[in-house]
């Protein structure tokens, strides 16, 4: 329609307004705060998904080490030199693990001829130069044998990377795992497809049977925790600065069926005391080696506070129960909370003190159920009801958190969950701008752009740092919010798009994850207002620490975008360096993988020229955090 762009001037005649309005401009009010930045905004939300927890956090290498994650057969085991498997339900462990791996050597089992079964892994077992692992079973045998051997080596068998024996092993179980340390070499390889084996050479063994249950083995985990956490995993972690963590889900939470529910009684105690459960919401066996107080352990590890989620009566495919019958879950949660919170001389603080924590945890916010918005029954205002009554009865200071909407009480909170389209995600950072300041506060407990597989691309971590960017400008409403889902193991990616992605050696972080960190780790305590004239595609939010200015802009164009900033009210001035953190990339596709974990990272310069009036120039595809000192 005309030759060449119109000047903003041009523009505002044609429109009949003000040329002052179409002139581009972000002004920030440094002198009258909006309100203050929510103290427990940025967190983290976790639940067993794409193999997240087991063969993920959960630094337990051996996969279906208690032989139950299949009825029929002994899954991720096979057969070294000969030997015959099979489930025995016959000979089982104890109540919960109730049966063993069924090993029959063959009658040529001896010196030269090894036999007994290999694991897999989560595919594979990890190997590294000068790594420590530790190897926890239980073993019996048709009569007295020995040496058991366990060892780490190549997948096929032909080279050793870590080894210890067992001496003998008798012909009843014992009453605690047996442990041993295995140790790689200096010039072990650094390799992701071994294998773990159990294997004897002994004559005496040749046409006996052996019996093996709860077959472990560990690698260093972080705070060097026995039943403890991958450390690579958890440091990315740690590197957030989270102030809490939601768990254990999420749809792990409820299971398919009641039945499946995440049941927490049965996760806590010796590990091979816990009878494991299928994770059918989202298609694999927990061993529940991760359990309540192993969630726990993380919370402290993080420095963080939990946000128990509690079973509240609802299963995925709609089994639900109400009144009378509801009465015994809604003693499992109080039991829960006594478990987290209670004294040593308190029934439930007494176990948590015997399974090896005395102290008791804090506990602040308790989220009854989770997504019960998918309850066609219309039956979660009673469950809450029950829920909330009994809680609030015997602990009143408890914050409780709906996961819909309900009107039989007034939540604390309520959890509301955002799964968006990159462009959807930033036409909604003004979502909460106009919500109504007495309504109930929220708690955004699942939110992500989608787009990338198996974690996002540029394209939604812009338009994940846009979204976030209107959370923390709105945290007066919204007061907590974590990203979902946090992981996906790369063999088992079942949710598309994750925050942080791995192998069984490697992990990497996203973009997304990259542009969360920047707008949480430079963010002030006071949120100002800011506003962004006519200046389409860019989402804004500036708080202020101090003499510390922070302002974040999401450029999510193709082009560069020079700003005009007025920093209004300044007592006195700004110095003239600025720091400057910008995320870019080179398409909207671009992202972070396994072989290339840092094409997209933050990159910090300094910057100069800043002053009460200034131009600040956007990158295009680009999150930038400028910190300014005032003066």
């Amino acid at each position: 329609m005309f030759p060449t762009a119109l000047t903003s001037d041009q523009v505002a005649t044609l429109a009949g307004v003000p040329v002052e309005t179409t002139t581009p401009l972000l002004s920030v009010d440094v002198a009258h705060p909006a309100h203050a930045v929510s103290p427990i905004l940025p967190g983290l939300m976790f639940e067993d998904i794409n193999h997240s927890g087991e063969g993920g956090i959960y630094a337990e290498l051996v996969q279906n080490r208690s032989m139950m994650a299949d009825d029929t057969a002994p899954v991720h085991w096979s057969a070294v030199g000969g030997t015959t498997l099979a489930l025995d339900t016959a000979t089982p462990l104890n109540d919960v693990l109730k049966r063993s791996l069924k090993v029959v050597l063959p009658s040529g089992t001896g010196a030269g001829n090894r036999a007994g079964v290999a694991n897999d892994g989560f595919w594979g077992i990890p190997v590294r130069p000068r790594t420590t692992y530790t190897a926890r079973l239980f073993a019996k045998a048709s009569r007295r044998i020995g040496p058991l051997t366990v060892t780490v080596e190549s997948a096929d068998g032909t080279t050793v990377y870590a080894s210890a024996h067992l001496p003998r092993i008798g012909t009843a179980f014992p009453d605690r795992p047996f442990e041993l340390t295995l140790r790689t070499g200096a010039g072990a390889p650094v390799t992701g497809d071994a294998r773990l084996t159990v294997t004897t050479a002994d004559p005496a063994a040749a046409g006996e049977t052996l019996w093996l249950q709860h077959v472990s083995l560990f690698p260093p985990t972080y705070n060097h925790r026995p039943n403890g956490l991958r450390v690579d995993l958890m440091e990315k972690l740690v590197a957030l600065k989270p102030k809490f963590l939601r768990f254990p889900g999420g749809n792990f939470l409820e299971g398919n069926t009641i039945a499946t529910r995440f049941n927490w009684k049965n996760t806590i105690g010796p590990v091979w005391e816990r009878p494991g459960h299928m994770d059918d919401a989202w298609g694999y066996w927990s061993t529940d080696g991760l359990g309540l107080l192993e969630y726990l352990e993380w919370v402290e590890d993080l420095r963080a506070q939990p946000v128990l989620a509690v079973f509240a009566g609802y299963a995925l495919r709609g089994e639900h129960v109400t009144g009378d019958a509801l009465k015994p879950y809604i003693q499992d949660a109080l039991d829960e909370i006594e478990y987290v919170t209670g004294p040593v001389t308190s029934p439930w603080g007494a176990r948590r003190a015997a399974d090896g924590h005395p102290k008791p945890f804090p506990l602040e916010f308790v989220e009854i159920g989770n997504e019960d918005w998918f309850d066609s029954s219309g039956s979660y205002d009673e469950r809450f009801a029950a829920f909330h009554d009994a809680i609030k009865a015997k602990y009143p200071h408890l914050k409780l958190i709906a996961s819909t909407t309900v009107t039989s009480r007034t939540p604390d909170l309520i959890d509301e969950h955002y799964y968006l389209a990159p462009s959807a995600a930033q036409a909604a950072t003004h979502k909460y701008d106009n919500r109504d300041r007495g309504s109930t506060k929220v708690f955004v407990g699942e939110w992500a752009a989608q787009e990338g597989r198996p974690t996002p691309d540029l394209n939604a971590a812009l338009g994940d740092a846009a979204w976030l960017a209107g959370l923390i400008r709105n945290s007066d409403q919204v007061l907590m919010e974590c990203y979902a889902p946090l992981f996906s193991h790369v063999k088992n990616n079942v949710w598309a798009t994750n925050l942080i992605a791995y192998d069984n050696l490697n992990s990497y972080v996203s973009p997304s994850y990259w542009a969360q960190q920047m707008l949480t780790s430079r963010l002030g305590d006071t949120v100002l207002p800011a506003t962004a004239r006519a200046l389409p595609g860019l989402a804004t939010v500036a708080t202020r620490a101090g003499n510390r200015l922070y302002v974040a802009v999401v450029n999510s164009g193709t082009q560069k975008v020079e700003v005009p900033v007025e920093l209004k009210g300044l007592v006195k001035g700004v110095r003239k360096n600025a720091t400057a953190t910008v995320l870019t990339g080179p398409s909207r596709t671009a992202t972070n993988t396994l072989t290339d974990p840092a094409a997209l990272v933050p990159r910090t310069s300094t910057v100069t020229g800043a002053a009460a009036a200034f131009t600040s120039t956007l990158p295009p595809l680009s999150v930038t955090v400028l910190e300014l000192v005032l003066t």
